[in-house]
């Protein structure tokens, strides 16, 4: 349903941007005019995708015409920006009906973009080494899955399936992987996907886990009834030369300060997984040898990413002295069925000695 009703939202967009070219018809804009209406169309289209994905909660109710709006007005400036050029450089004149139609179809093609890419979950592959290992390990890495949130549930257990294809030695959930938007029965049938898994599964909170349309007591049951082992502010051994220090999320009171959680098994790897990036200095402080976090869905709307990437570390590998932080792209996204950003994916991690 939810799918259908964003089509309508952005049916309803298109509506109004036509409603307002259609009034504005006969007026003549000069050319200065028209370049600072394609800018101030562009610039409002990126705070149409923020405000749904980093602003106040206030603006929940209408989140989906926000979405919608930033996709209609997104290629409406674009389309301007071409009819521009057209009609500077062009023998003819191109008419509004034709910049109609071309914000139009330009729409159309993005928003299938959009919806398509929220449902293609691939592995990315990544290799560390280090001399504090003895052995060689595969782990799996998935955050930010939203079960039923904005992706089909079928695609959230074709995913997990694939992560058990990989046949890892240690799965991590790294957080977020229900929210406010998940039903109980989504959530119970994409998690007991897991339960086939022959190897230990880890979870780790994220922000929005704890506020499913049922009881964070329900979300412990289940992930317990699917041998899935939760995590929180603790170092568990994974092996003799392994470790794994899953921290509880930094939005929640009762995360514990850096110092206070001392290492039991000294001279391992330590992987350290926290659902946001945001501390990776301070995690560093513990001796951690890689953070494995999400959190940010690679801006998810396109081109949020560019600009949050200018002040945050936000998706790809980042390094503070001999520690590396790798933040996935996340499987899936949040709210509505869109993802105009980077793909969906989860990281499949080999982990070597150095020689």
């Amino acid at each position: 349903m939810t799918f259908f009703v964003f089509i309508l939202w952005f049916l309803l967009s298109e509506a109004i941007i036509f409603g307002i070219r259609f009034l504005l018809r006969k007026k003549e804009i000069p050319l200065g005019g028209q370049i600072g209406i394609t800018i101030g169309e562009f610039l409002l289209a990126i705070i149409m995708a923020f405000l749904p994905m980093a602003g106040p909660m206030a603006f929940r109710p209408i989140h989906p015409f926000m979405m919608a709006m930033y996709v209609a007005l997104f290629m409406d400036s674009i389309a301007k920006a071409i009819i521009l050029i057209v009609n500077k450089f062009g023998k003819n004149k191109r008419s509004w009906v034709f910049l109609t139609a071309i914000s139009l179809v330009l729409g159309i093609l993005f928003l299938t973009f959009g919806i398509v890419n929220m449902e293609i979950v691939t592995p990315k592959y990544h290799t560390y080494s280090s001399s504090k290992l003895h052995n060689e390990y595969k782990v799996a890495f998935v955050c930010d899955v939203h079960i039923g949130s904005s992706q089909e549930v079928s695609t959230t257990i074709k995913t997990i399936n694939k992560i058990k294809a990989e046949n890892p030695d240690f799965t991590f959930l790294g957080g977020d992987i229900v929210d406010e938007y998940t039903k109980k029965e989504d959530m119970e049938q994409a998690l007991s996907a897991f339960k086939e898994f022959s190897t230990p599964v880890y979870f780790i909170y994220g922000n929005h886990d704890p506020f499913g349309s049922f009881t964070e007591d329900d979300l412990v049951a289940t992930l317990h009834e699917n041998n899935i082992i939760i995590v929180k502010d603790e170092y568990v051994a994974l092996a003799d030369d392994l470790t794994l220090f899953g921290r509880e999320d930094a939005s929640f009171k009762d995360r514990k300060p850096i110092d206070e959680l001392v290492n039991p098994y000294p001279n391992t790897y330590v992987v350290l997984v926290d659902h946001q990036p945001t501390t990776f200095k301070d995690n560093c402080k513990a001796g951690i040898d890689l953070q494995l976090s999400g959190h940010v869905h690679a801006g998810q709307l396109f081109p949020l990413l560019e600009f949050y990437s200018i002040i945050a570390q936000t998706y790809g590998e980042y390094h503070n002295d001999n520690a590396t932080m790798y933040v996935s792209a996340g499987a899936s996204g949040w709210r509505e069925p869109l993802r105009t950003s980077r793909a969906c994916h989860f990281e499949i991690i080999t982990l070597k000695p150095a020689n």
